[in-house]
């Protein structure tokens, strides 16, 4: 055998190799799509609930007045500026 021969050889290895390769995969990926079609017929099978209402909620208007004394200057308003001078303060 030469070296000719044995490259041949060689080169018809690594394409069985790859396609043996190339055929594994496609079908395990076969397999797979498989069972995530049987997964989603089960479930499109099952009962549905009824859907939850949604959550509510009361708002309260409060007037200045109402609040507690800390909440006159809290950090978040203070780092903010957001906070409204009171009657004493130009």
């Amino acid at each position: 055998m030469n070296e000719t021969e044995t490259a041949l050889y060689i080169a018809m290895a690594v394409a069985l190799i790859v396609w043996l390769g190339l055929f594994v995969y496609l079908w395990r990926l076969d397999g797979q799509a498989r069972d995530l079609r049987r997964r989603l017929e089960r479930y499109e099978h099952q009962p549905q609930h009824e859907p939850r209402p949604a959550p509510t909620a009361t708002l309260e208007r409060r007037t200045p007045s109402s609040q507690p004394p800390s909440a006159e200057r809290s950090p978040a308003t203070a780092a903010t500026g957001d906070q409204q001078p009171s009657a004493g303060e130009s």
